[in-house]
C-alpha cells in the first residue's frame, strides 16, 4: 500500500506543477497515518464478507523549486 501512495504521490506532483507554476524536485518527508479495514455495505458487522473498504491516510512533502 505504500507503493501506491507513493505512485499516486507522483500524479499529483505532476498536477501541483502545472497548477502551481512551479518544480517539484522531489518528496522529502512521507508519513502513513490512520489504517482502516472495514466491510463493505452498511451491515458492518457482518465479519464474513471477503469484500472491504480499506482507507490509509499518508501525508507527503515536496521540495519546490520556484
Amino acid at each position: 500500500m505504500r507503493e501506491d501512495a507513493v505512485r499516486w504521490a507522483r500524479v499529483i506532483e505532476a498536477e501541483f506543477d502545472k497548477v502551481a507554476q512551479s518544480e517539484v524536485k522531489g518528496i522529502q518527508s512521507a508519513k502513513q497515518g490512520n489504517f482502516y479495514i472495514r466491510d463493505v455495505g452498511e451491515d458492518y458487522t457482518d465479519d464474513r464478507k471477503i469484500e472491504k473498504d480499506v482507507r490509509v491516510v499518508t501525508t507527503i512533502s515536496f521540495y519546490l523549486d520556484n
